[in-house]
């Protein structure tokens, strides 16, 4: 039987979510403009311009097509046609290669992901399917206002008979980052998602994305309740569930300071719209550490002193380290 959700309720307002943690912090509300990653609002602003500003572009060379009468309204229609069929081959090579997940295929999955939703006060649908071999484990899919989750079924079944708060944690980031991005304009939300698909813009919209991706674990960690439980389900993308238990956590705060001090994987990071693994689990706690102090503590304490030293040393570089829970 799995455990009774502890540790979180979200409540919206009209452009904020609220968040009582439960912890030492006691039963006390945060807007969710605390829980958001620093970097995420900075990297909107660049995406939101981008967005406008390509989109302004394409429909003065729409008008210009359209000026050409015939030959211009063609264009348009053959456009939306193509855009909408790919929509439904898209949606039905889902249906025809993984299974969806309802109350009759998978009960449990789909009762997590409804308990996340109302918790998160996420309203829009989200389509979650059950596929072998998903690339990176798990994957969260935008086309069109159409939310897709495709979870291996292999990585599901495993974290469902471990700890239910890691099923929660990669559930949870998902719908959270989802949260993130809709909680204002959807409009422009939707446009930015279909955008970031081109290659020429994808580097001035990628910042945005990870940073609603480090939002979305930070959403998760709470929902998960567990820093513990947050952390093995990123190490278990990194390496597998085989090689998790060999990997100790100063050996990914190693390769992360290396990461985070050498330049080429800094800048391959820059192509790509999902941090490296190694920044979202040291984002993870130095969230733990702004948020639940007693947590990171219990998590530290566990370090030798070289590993604890290096901790220190990327926290200190952290972004949350700017950002007061309190304020």
């Amino acid at each position: 039987m799995r455990p009774v959700d502890q540790g979180l309720k979200l409540r919206t307002g009209a452009d904020f979510l609220k968040v009582t943690t439960g912890d030492e912090m006691g039963e006390q509300p945060f807007p969710l403009e605390r829980i958001r990653h620093p970097h995420e609002a900075s990297r909107r602003k660049l995406a939101t311009a981008t967005t406008m500003l390509t989109y302004l572009i394409g429909c003065i060379f729409l008008i210009g097509a359209l000026s050409n009468g015939l030959v211009g309204l063609t264009i348009l229609i053959v456009l939306i046609i193509s855009i909408w069929f790919g929509i439904l081959l898209w949606r039905a090579r889902l249906l025809g290669g993984a299974v969806k997940v309802t109350a009759e295929s998978f009960p449990e999955i789909n009762d997590t992901l409804n308990s996340l939703r109302q918790r998160l006060d996420y309203q829009k649908d989200i389509d979650l399917y059950v596929s072998d071999n998903v690339d990176g484990k798990a994957q969260l899919l935008s086309l069109l206002g159409h939310r897709v989750i495709i979870i291996d079924g292999g990585f599901a079944k495993e974290l469902q008979e471990e700890e239910y708060a890691r099923l929660r944690f990669m559930m949870g980031s998902f719908v959270g980052a989802l949260k993130a991005r809709h909680l204002r304009f959807t409009l422009l939300t939707t446009l930015l998602d279909q955008l970031n698909k081109l290659k020429f813009a994808s580097p001035l919209l990628n910042p945005y994305i990870r940073a609603t991706i480090y939002t979305g674990d930070q959403i998760g960690y709470l929902c998960s309740g567990s820093l513990e439980s947050s952390l093995a389900v990123l190490t278990r993308y990194m390496v597998g569930k085989e090689m998790t238990p060999e990997l100790s956590p100063p050996g990914i705060l190693k390769q992360a300071a290396l990461v985070q001090n050498q330049a080429l994987p800094r800048y391959s990071q820059l192509l790509q719209s999902s941090p490296h693994l190694v920044n979202r689990y040291v984002n993870v706690i130095a969230f733990a550490a702004r948020v639940r102090p007693t947590e990171y503590k219990t998590f530290e304490s566990g370090l030798d002193s070289a590993p604890r030293q290096l901790l220190h040393t990327l926290l200190s570089t952290s972004p949350q380290r700017r950002v007061d829970w309190h304020t």
